[in-house]
């Protein structure tokens, strides 16, 4: 088989086979409405900081991933029906890593399946009535790809649960409302940042140690008229704990950027609670459903399960290095 860089005149091509696994439920991924939305996510390579991007292609097929300085990700494979069980996806998987390690000029020789992948699919929640979820943490267990990965050489590192949780009619359940009240005789509650009448922001962040945060929660914090709305562990007027900043996506899906609390809070309930309400006020701005994944060994899916969430899938994260 002849397999070389995919051409925007080969594109369709390519965009009607993703669209027909999908509708065939051998992948999860969400359809691509548009050839530009499409060709924008496989064959641009956007800005300079953005990751770089191969797609290859042949008459049998399309294969696809990206490459930063550190590492390289496998992002999809797919073989037309009329051409399975010849070898073609192993062959097509094959030139994609050796690709991505001539276009990184040798610098990577590992190759990922993994929620680290800057070209984040988005796929639809089994059963949710078109729920969907923005990235694909790792590969389908459930699926026939990660056999096929498995087979290529690709070994599980970790594994993701993906969460869902419909927000109609959500409710606090009896245990939340309990520990509520039990926090409100400690002088803690639930409430929306308000800089006005709280303290304690950057010293959170400070504890939390998270650079992400810390960018994604201060930053919010400055803009004009402090930004989209933030729930916190009010502790006496202190910052002890937070969620957000929160908001509503296109889809309806309710979005948040993380929720943690400080080490001196740890050991009250108030995270379980912090969350229930981070549940409710999405909901309450409009959001219908909420969606997480999260490591199957995180102690945090406690927090989730405890707030009515369910997990609807379970990600492989693989890796395959070379000799």
């Amino acid at each position: 088989m002849t397999i070389h860089p995919m051409t925007p005149a080969e594109a369709p091509a390519a965009k009607a086979l993703f669209n027909a696994c999908a509708a065939a439920g051998e992948t999860l991924y969400k359809p691509f409405d548009t050839q530009a939305d499409f060709d924008r996510f496989f064959l641009d390579c956007g800005g300079a900081d953005a990751a770089k991007k191969v797609c290859l292609c042949g008459e049998e097929g399309f294969a696809a991933g990206c490459y930063t300085s550190q590492k390289a990700y496998v992002t999809f494979v797919a073989v037309r029906a009329e051409f399975r069980r010849r070898g073609c996806g192993r062959a097509l998987l094959a030139a994609l890593e050796g690709a991505l390690t001539e276009a990184s000029g040798g610098a990577v020789k590992t190759y990922e399946i993994s929620f680290f992948n800057p070209m984040n699919l988005t796929w639809l929640i089994p059963g949710a009535g078109g729920h969907d979820h923005p990235n694909a943490p790792g590969a389908d267990v459930g699926s026939g790809s990660y056999i096929f990965l498995k087979s290529c050489g690709y070994r599980d590192f970790a594994y993701q649960n993906s969460y869902h949780l419909d927000l109609a009619d959500y409710q606090f359940s009896p245990d939340t409302q309990r520990r509520i009240q039990t926090l409100k005789e400690k002088g803690i509650e639930i409430t929306f940042y308000d800089p006005a009448r709280h303290t304690g922001l950057e010293e959170l962040m400070d504890d939390l140690n998270n650079d992400l945060w810390r960018k994604d929660v201060l930053g919010n914090a400055a803009l004009p008229g402090g930004g989209k709305p933030l729930l916190i562990v009010d502790w006496d007027g202190r910052a002890m704990g937070f969620t957000g900043p929160l908001a509503v996506q296109d889809s309806g899906r309710g979005y948040f950027a993380g929720i943690a609390v400080h080490s001196g809070c740890r050991g009250n309930g108030a995270g379980k609670v912090l969350f229930s309400h981070l549940c409710s006020s999405l909901g309450e701005m409009g959001a219908r459903y909420m969606t997480l994944f999260t490591g199957e060994q995180n102690p945090a899916r406690n927090i989730y399960e405890a707030a009515g969430f369910h997990i609807v899938r379970t990600w492989a994260d693989m890796r395959k290095t070379n000799p």
